[in-house]
C-alpha cells in the first residue's frame, strides 16, 4: 500500500485573516473554498502538492487558543536564515533558528512562528530525511 498526505487541518476562528496569513507569510495559493452547515473550510497549496485545510466551525467549541507545543504544522525551506528573516521583515515574529540533535547527530535546523489563531508553525532546513 502506498499512501499520500492530502492534507493537514486546522481551526481557525477567523478563516478570511487565516486564509490571507497562509498566503502572504508562507506563500501558499488557495485551492478551494467550500462551506457546509455550521463550518467554512479553506485548502490553500504549496510547492509539495499536499494541502493545509484551515477549518472555521460555527459555533466555536474549542478554546480561545490553542495549547502551545501541543501540535504543530511544518514547512521546508532551503535557505533556514533567509527565511527567518523574510518572514521578520513581515513584522512576524519569530522564534530563533535551532538545532534538532537526535542519536547523536543533526537532523535539521528549525524555527518556530505561530498564525493569528496561535496555531504553531515549523520551519525546518530541508535537509536529511526532509530534503525535497
Amino acid at each position: 500500500m502506498s499512501l499520500r498526505l492530502a492534507h493537514a487541518m486546522l481551526q481557525v476562528r477567523q478563516l478570511d485573516e487565516a486564509i490571507a496569513f497562509y498566503q502572504h507569510v508562507l506563500g501558499l495559493s488557495l485551492a478551494d473554498r467550500q462551506s457546509y452547515e455550521g463550518a467554512e473550510l479553506a485548502y490553500l497549496r504549496g510547492d509539495g502538492g499536499a494541502e493545509l485545510e484551515l477549518l472555521s466551525e460555527r459555533p466555536w467549541r474549542f478554546a480561545a487558543r490553542p495549547e502551545v507545543g501541543r501540535s504543530h504544522v511544518a514547512f521546508t525551506t532551503a535557505d533556514l536564515e533567509a527565511e527567518h528573516a523574510r518572514i521578520q521583515g513581515l513584522g512576524i515574529s519569530c522564534g530563533a533558528i535551532s538545532d534538532y540533535v537526535a542519536n547523536g547527530r543533526l537532523q535539521t535546523r528549525y524555527f518556530y512562528l505561530y498564525d493569528p489563531e496561535g496555531n504553531e508553525i515549523e520551519i525546518l532546513h530541508a535537509t536529511g530525511r526532509y530534503k525535497d
